[in-house]
């Protein structure tokens, strides 16, 4: 969801926040030139929407649905070099 001039706005949301954490956020919102409130609630909005993704329904066919539990089902397969990327930094890691 992209927020536009033409949205109509009828709710209010307000929070409390520490100097610093208000400093990042209006630094990073004037980096994309928006506004701090616009900035806030794109990027609250695009974090809710990750958040309920795994929440959603999806409907597949029977033979569909068999195949999908069946990958279920199967024995775990290791991937190699995977434990040494998730053992690395992440790009969530505060530096």
């Amino acid at each position: 969801m992209t927020i536009t001039a033409k949205t109509k706005k009828d709710d209010r949301l307000e929070l409390r926040l520490d100097s610093g954490r208000r400093q990042i956020l209006d630094r990073a919102a004037q980096s994309v030139g928006l506004s701090t409130s616009a900035f806030v609630l794109e990027h609250a909005t695009l974090a809710a929407q990750m958040a309920l993704a795994d929440r959603t329904v999806f409907v597949l066919e029977p033979q569909q649905w068999d195949a999908f539990i069946a990958l279920l089902d199967r024995p775990v397969q290791p991937m190699e070099g995977l434990a040494r990327f998730l053992a690395g930094p992440s790009v969530t890691d505060v530096e």
